[in-house]
């Protein structure tokens, strides 16, 4: 059982919470009572796959099912992949901890090509292997899908089938349709030949392969049966009771640690050099007051203190400003944010700044792209310089004194004169913000590397060479160099360079990336893991290079992924390609006319009536008489606070217990439970005023990671009368296994703060863990005292320790019967011995954390009948 050998792993890892699960919300299912178990696989760390939207709606939409199990499975850290070969352990899931090779189904999240080899690790963890064909009828089958996955054949081989489009319209009946053929025994392929008769499957082992002599290229031919071409499953409404409300709260801090709500999906601009605009077109929009149930729903049951609306184009959600007015005006006096995703300076309201500054002010960011309005005519980024400088303006006389800029080099036609605008734009923001503000503004701006990605009107276009590329950004960052408060972050020419192979590759890279991960390649889209020199030398064993994947193709030259169909018409692409030439802009979606335009074959169209400028598009609506009601009913889920209501501020003293897997939580991590789980359970807690406020809530010093406490303790204001026993009855329904609050006294306006009464604090060890036992043997045989007592030996090497360290505050004392150590400390600012310091000088332990427990504090007048932390025997 992996269970048994968690203790193990984890006391060596680097932050260990991310392997631990029991995060609120996650789904406990028993496997016995599941007829289909499924994983649901991120490569890359815990903190960036649970920021993940995809993978939390499919996690939702399985596990309503009844017969259904789904779990997570995450990348392992190096440190984590390490520790479990060395134990020789698979890669297992977090719910049940349930090995990988035992699900009957892995279906993995492909966002970004640089996270490939991270699928090579986790399938050899879990003792698959890596190729498709060498599996058999005992293996699951696996699956992927997601945005990469419309260019598959990099990674072809690698997987059984693929999913193209949206997850929620099709995976669940992909999922149960395999779970009946596995009841009656159908072998795995059977199960493939049905994947690959429902639309949105692609099954790589039904289509043979043809080379391409004009260009080299492995295209695909097609099957003797099936589905052909592949065409994406869409869903066609947002307002679905599919989108989750129950999202898992991870326990330590993800990348977008918030409620993130997908107000709209698609893009309805026509970007010439963006993917996403086409794979997940067409453009759809949640109603209004769908959003703002949802968003409310979604914070009662996480407690997440910001909600951020997400899309695309959050500029072209046609409600975006009143339905950010009517959030705020419930989330203000919760002080809940909302943030929104990058916004177009058009979209840029008074009205809009003044919703999102109305609790804490967050992040801004613009996306001019390029330098000049020239060059983004050629890329149809439907923006202009003067709308970017009024944009810059509004943000800074609304407050921001950070803006975030993105732009792009390598552009198709881009000149000196375009890079020279990238410089000349962030010059004038500066001294515009300088103007406004009085001071310079920060500026965070950031460079990548332009990628002619496929299903793009860009896709038959090569990318620049590596060296043109860095002389651009160098060119850049010299102009700004004496811009003090401008940051300007390039993402690495070769990081590009291999997403741009990937993402236009074919099948015969599969075998590359097996060589790069022979040769160390993991986390390659981390800048301090990635090796451009391992991928060098397995391009070389394959006899391949990088540049056969980056020059131009001719329009009519078949591609590796033209079997794969995003709903956009070649034609279309073509056409856009020569108005990109010619410098000529094409209107949004919402703005041309479906049958002028016909570039599309989806079946489902935008809403023309929502378009911005259009009478029928109400941009003051109101929320309908449903919608009130639905904004009725989140309102009171989100002001059901517990307790009486004073008319004053009351502090509060809690005392907790951190035990158990809990342990493995930084404080940090720890006091981010601790007030979602005050939202959820409604505890209404004083905030502190400005442009940030926050919890007051302060603490006693700091829990090391991976030591546990008994009695902990915090201080908190409100202006609620509570009951103890309620309280305490009613927190606890809201917290992860390992935390639970056992106290709670109203303290007197006379007393001083906790960090005031606190005079010392009371640990302990136990001598009979196992590795207590084994670093207190080989201790007493160092010594030569392997007959002494351990109770007399520990007493002896205390003593010695402590007078070494020249400390004389520190009580000590054995206590047999309990087979514990104890000992006394000052508060930390009387003494810099830490309890680890203390325990590794005596036993010689490397990790004592774990082993060590916090009993409690010692007080500056006790409150009467509270009992004393472990008090020294007389």
């Amino acid at each position: 059982m992996i269970k048994d050998h968690l203790e193990g792993l984890l006391r060596k890892v680097e932050r260990p919470g991310r392997y631990i699960g029991g995060e609120w919300n996650a789904v406990i299912k028993n496997p016995a009572r599941a007829k289909m178990k499924i994983a649901l696989a991120f490569p890359d760390v815990y903190e960036i796959g649970m920021s993940y939207l995809g993978q939390k709606i499919l996690y939702a939409v399985l596990n309503r099912h009844p017969d259904l199990l789904a779990e997570r499975v995450f990348a392992p850290w190096p440190d984590m992949e390490q520790r479990l070969r060395s134990a020789g352990l698979p890669i297992f899931s977090l719910e049940n901890k349930i090995p990988l090779r035992e699900f009957d189904l892995i279906g993995f999240s492909l966002l970004y090509e640089l996270n490939y080899s991270n699928i090579l690790t986790i399938l050899d963890l879990a003792g698959i292997p890596f190729f498709a064909r060498e599996r058999g009828n005992d293996v699951p089958l696996v699956i992927a899908g997601g945005p990469a996955a419309f260019n598959p054949e990099p990674v072809a081989d690698l997987f059984d089938a693929f999913f193209i489009g949206d997850g929620e319209e099709g995976f669940l009946e992909a999922v149960l349709k395999l779970q009946k053929l596995r009841q009656t025994g159908a072998g795995r392929e059977e199960m493939l030949r049905a994947l690959a008769a429902l639309h949105g499957f692609y099954v790589p082992c039904f289509s043979p392969t043809h080379r391409l002599q004009e260009t080299g290229l492995e295209v695909r031919l097609p099957p003797e049966q099936g589905l052909w071409p592949i065409r994406k499953r869409i869903l066609s409404s947002l307002d679905s009771g599919r989108f989750p409300e129950k999202i898992v709260v991870p326990d330590i801090e993800a990348v977008f640690d918030r409620v993130a709500l997908e107000i709209a999906r698609g893009c309805p601009q026509r970007c010439r050099f963006c993917q996403a605009t086409n794979i997940y077109f067409p453009f759809r929009i949640m109603s209004p007051e769908f959003a703002v149930a949802k968003a409310c729903r979604s914070l009662a049951s996480t407690g997440y203190e910001d909600v951020s609306f997400s899309a695309l184009s959050i500029g072209d959600y046609p409600f975006l400003e009143p339905t950010a007015a009517e959030l705020m005006s419930i989330l203000s006096p919760p002080k809940i944010s909302l943030s929104l995703s990058s916004l177009r300076p058009s979209g840029l309201s008074s009205g809009l700044t003044e919703s999102i500054l109305r609790v804490r002010k967050t992040g801004l960011t613009i996306v001019p792209e390029a330098g000049t309005d020239r060059l983004r005519a050629v890329i149809n980024k439907n923006l202009n310089h003067r709308e970017i400088m009024e944009a810059a303006r509004l943000a800074f006389e609304s407050g921001w004194r950070l803006l975030k800029l993105y732009f792009m080099i390598g552009l198709p036609t881009e000149t000196q004169v375009d890079l020279e605008g990238i410089v000349d734009l962030v010059r004038e923001i500066v001294e515009l913000g300088r103007t406004v503000i009085k001071m310079p503004p920060q500026i965070n701006l950031s460079l990548s590397s332009f990628i002619p990605k496929p299903h793009t009107p860009f896709q038959w276009l090569g990318m620049e060479r590596e060296d043109v590329l860095e002389e651009k950004q160098r060119f850049v960052r010299s102009g700004l160099r004496r811009q003090r408060s401008v940051r300007v972050k390039v993402q690495p020419t070769p990081v590009s360079i291999l997403e741009g192979v990937f993402s236009r590759g074919d099948r015969k890279l599969g075998s590359v990336l097996v060589q790069a991960w022979k040769r160390g390649a993991r986390f390659d889209s981390w800048r301090d893991r990635f090796s451009f020199s391992a991928w060098r030398e397995a391009f070389a064993a394959e006899g391949l290079e990088e540049k056969n994947y980056l020059g131009p193709l001719d329009t009519e030259a078949r591609l590796p992924w033209d079997h794969i169909e995003s709903g956009i018409h070649k034609e279309f692409l073509i056409a856009e390609l020569e108005r990109a030439m010619r410098g000529e802009r094409t209107p949004s979606c919402l703005e041309m006319s479906c049958l002028d335009c016909q570039g599309c074959a989806t079946g489902v169209r935008p809403k023309k009536r929502l378009a911005r400028g259009n009478e029928a598009a109400v941009p003051g609506r109101k929320i309908g008489r449903s919608g009130a009601a639905r904004t009725e009913r989140a309102e009171t889920i989100l002001s059901s606070a517990f307790g009486e209501k004073i008319d004053h501020l009351v502090r509060y003293e809690m005392i907790y217990a951190k035990t158990g897997t809990a342990r493995y939580l930084s404080h940090r991590d720890l006091t981010s439970h601790l007030k979602r789980a005050f939202r959820r359970a409604g505890i209404e807690i004083a905030f502190s005023t400005g442009f940030h406020p926050t919890m007051l809530v302060s603490y006693a010093p700091a829990l090391a990671l991976g030591m546990e406490g008994k009695a902990e303790r915090l201080e908190f204001k409100s202006a609620r009368e509570f009951d103890p026993p309620r309280f305490l009855r009613r927190l606890n329904r809201f917290l992860r296994q390992g935390i639970r609050i056992t106290g709670l006294r109203r303290l007197a306006d006379a007393e001083p703060p906790l960090n005031k009464r606190i005079v010392g604090m009371v640990f302990s060890l136990p001598l009979d863990s196992e590795e207590v036992k084994q670093a207190l043997a080989a201790r007493k045989k160092s010594q030569g005292a392997v007959s002494q007592d351990d109770g007399d030996f520990l007493r002896r090497e205390m003593e010695a320790a402590l007078e070494k360290a020249g400390e004389s505050g520190i009580q000590f004392w054995v206590e047999k019967k309990k087979r514990r150590l104890f000992f006394r400390l000052p508060e930390p600012s009387r003494s810099g011995l830490r309890p680890r310091d203390l325990v590794s000088s005596v036993l010689g332990l490397e990790e004592p954390n774990f082993d060590l427990t916090r009993e409690g504090f010692i007080l500056t007048n006790p409150p009467s009948g509270e009992k004393e932390a472990v008090p020294p025997p007389s």
